[in-house]
């Protein structure tokens, strides 16, 4: 099966039209990635009732709520080798983690195609891409992977394949910083407000009803919700550089939560993830489903690196 037809089936007669007759203004879009670190889908939109997220939601109410979007595997550095190259982790041998496995030199990042269609490609920060010859790789993949890349650092005019990755959710922050560290620099930067009240926690089925349980379910949603104010920075810088309606923006989890039973653990709370994906009006026609609306179709990691080079008009990889 062709996976350029999986994760947005409904764009595919969109990708045959010539975009630049389908559509005014820029015969390509932009595509912005916000990437969140350890994230299941326990965000307002989703459902669920805890979550503190009114940047994202609206970002769905504007969008298509992917409900179905899973990564390939419960961990990141098989998960971004995956998104990087269009192939399954277990095709490269990329899943062991930490496996530095060597890859063919025609194996690249999808963005290299990007790349030489003309985009200007920044990645902040994290690579990760458990593959042998990482830095080659790097260098071939991005115009810029730093902590300063930026779609603004681009030729006036270019367009843009920009990822940016918060780390706020990551394991570290949610489960392995002592109290006082995970004070300040998360706790501390949200209001009264913002923070989650223990008693009110709406704690899984597979967590014992411990006050333990409690604090540990209220510092996961603290960092989504100081994830949430983050990624509204991004879009308004977006939307201040007048670049909003020109610019396709996906917002996805890298894989399940950092919290006992999800990353690690192949079950769907370790692999099922948000998806959010915005399309401007003047791309509106590329979208499976109506502003706002949601979409069941079954999606993977696998499906991004095609979609997205579809979604540009550029041709894919023949490998993928």
């Amino acid at each position: 099966m062709n996976t350029t037809t999986l994760l947005l089936p409904c764009l595919v007669a969109g990708w045959l039209l010539d975009a630049s007759a389908a559509a005014p203004g820029p015969a390509r879009p932009n595509i912005l990635w916000l990437t969140a670190e350890d994230l299941s889908p326990h965000l307002g939109c989703y459902g669920d009732p805890y979550a503190r997220t009114p940047v994202l939601d609206g970002l769905a109410a504007r969008g298509v709520r992917y409900t179905q979007a899973f990564a390939t595997a419960p961990v990141c550095s098989p998960a971004r080798s995956c998104l990087i190259t269009g192939m399954y982790a277990t095709t490269l041998g990329t899943q062991r983690l930490r496996s530095q496995f060597p890859v063919l030199p025609e194996i690249r990042g999808f963005s290299a195609e990007l790349r030489e269609a003309g985009y200007h490609c920044s990645n902040n920060v994290k690579t990760d891409y458990n593959l042998g010859g990482e830095a080659a790789f790097i260098a071939d993949a991005w115009d810029e992977s730093s902590p300063g890349a930026h779609w603004r650092n681009r030729r006036s005019g270019q367009p843009f394949f920009a990822v940016f990755n918060f780390m706020t959710t990551h394991q570290s922050r949610t489960s392995v910083w002592s109290h006082e560290e995970f004070e300040r620099e998360i706790g501390s930067k949200l209001s009264a407000e913002e923070r989650h009240d223990p008693a009110a926690a709406n704690l899984p089925p597979y967590y014992p009803e411990t006050a333990e349980a409690r604090r540990a379910w209220v510092r996961y949603h603290d960092c989504i919700t100081k994830m949430d104010q983050e990624a509204g920075e991004l879009l308004a810088q977006l939307e201040a550089d007048g670049l909003a309606e020109d610019t396709i923006v996906f917002f996805y989890g890298d894989h399940g939560m950092g919290m006992p039973r999800g990353k690690r653990v192949l079950y769907d709370s370790g692999l099922r993830v948000p998806l959010i994906v915005h399309f401007p009006e003047k791309w509106r026609f590329l979208a499976p489903a109506p502003a706002g609306g949601t979409s069941d179709r079954l999606v993977s990691f696998v499906d991004f690196a095609p979609t997205v080079l579809s979604l540009c008009g550029i041709p894919i990889f023949d490998h993928l």
